[in-house]
């Protein structure tokens, strides 16, 4: 069970980033309090005051920042269950320097036994560009943290289901998300209802909407598109939207949850990845065509038993906390 310490902290997000949706799906099961920022992804001022980190989901509890989705709820699980204070949790999960990042990785990818299209040929140019762009930035220092995955404290009769949750986590970041993008900006058409969604959601101005909405989907529409040829996925991408759903509802073995009777780390994040995509044309389209929703619905009903309010990506906040908290960077 978890043990409630009181802790409470500030989690700024994109509300449909599927990082931070999975962070947040763990706030909301934690039962904890915390105070959800929607990022301005334009002008980022929310964080610019606080932190020279510029992605999301980004985190600050008992006034640490704590960065990497995976890693932000491995402390958090291991500081709510245990009480340990995340001051000292942070140092059981160091950080390995893995050298220089390579950041120039974008190539052209032939299309050697597909036709060439319109869109092939733009992609191309698109591509080119990117590529002489990341050429004048300088790589940097990537970090690795070999725990990140790993609950500090656990019950040693539990070693084996902690490896399998363990197991489908890095399935998760691994596999799983990279069918997201791809499938959620399939087509034009997809990318702006997506972009409908967001711009509504987000912390946008009036003009910065308008923006956004054009900008933004066809940004999206075309690093879909490069996505799929990174990871290797079928131009069918939904196929392999339903595969990846399967593979995960096999993982379960006839259980309500991936965890057994109650969900387990991997559930919650899963569920937090799903929701990022709930009710757009993708998700209704993998209701259709797998048994994802019965599994999806059980685990929103759980976790609303959990949390103060109704698990809505529209309206994630839940009690407000004080932001005057001295910051130092995990």
């Amino acid at each position: 069970a978890v043990v409630s310490t009181q802790s409470t902290g500030v989690l700024y997000q994109y509300s449909n980033c599927p990082f931070c949706s999975k962070v947040r799906a763990y706030l909301h099961s934690s039962g904890e309090h915390f105070e959800i920022v929607e990022v301005n992804p334009v002008t980022k001022k929310e964080t610019k005051a606080i932190s020279d980190y510029k992605k999301v989901p980004l985190l600050v509890a008992d006034g640490i920042q704590l960065k990497e989705s995976s890693l932000i709820t491995s402390i958090l699980h291991t500081h709510f269950t245990n009480g340990t204070p995340i001051s000292e949790v942070v140092q059981w999960y160091p950080s390995v320097n893995m050298g220089i990042e390579d950041t120039n990785k974008v190539a052209i990818v032939s299309t050697e036994k597909e036709e060439v299209t319109v869109t092939d040929k733009l992609y191309g140019v698109y591509c080119n560009i990117y590529a002489a762009w990341q050429s004048y930035k300088k790589g940097k220092e990537k970090l690795e943290y070999p725990n990140k995955y790993r609950i500090m404290g656990y019950d040693e009769d539990a070693h084996e289901a902690m490896l399998n949750e363990v197991k489908w986590r890095k399935w998760i970041d691994n596999h799983f998300v990279h069918l997201i993008s791809p499938n959620v900006y399939r087509t034009w058409s997809e990318a702006l209802t997506a972009f409908d969604y967001f711009t509504n959601n987000g912390n946008f101005s009036d003009f910065e909407k308008t923006y956004v909405r054009y900008v933004g989907a066809a940004a999206m529409y075309m690093i879909g598109k490069r996505l799929r040829k990174r990871h290797h996925l079928d131009r069918d991408v939904r196929s392999e939207l339903y595969s990846g759903l399967n593979t995960w509802l096999r993982s379960m073995n006839g259980q309500k949850f991936h965890g057994g009777d109650k969900p387990d780390l991997a559930d919650i994040e899963m569920w937090g990845m799903c929701s990022a995509f709930h009710g757009m044309p993708s998700w209704e389209d993998a209701v259709q065509n797998t048994k994802i929703e019965k599994w999806y619905n059980r685990m929103e009903r759980r976790l609303n038993k959990k949390s103060a309010i109704g698990l809505t990506p529209a309206n994630p906040t839940l009690s407000s906390v004080t932001s005057d908290s001295h910051i130092v960077s995990a």
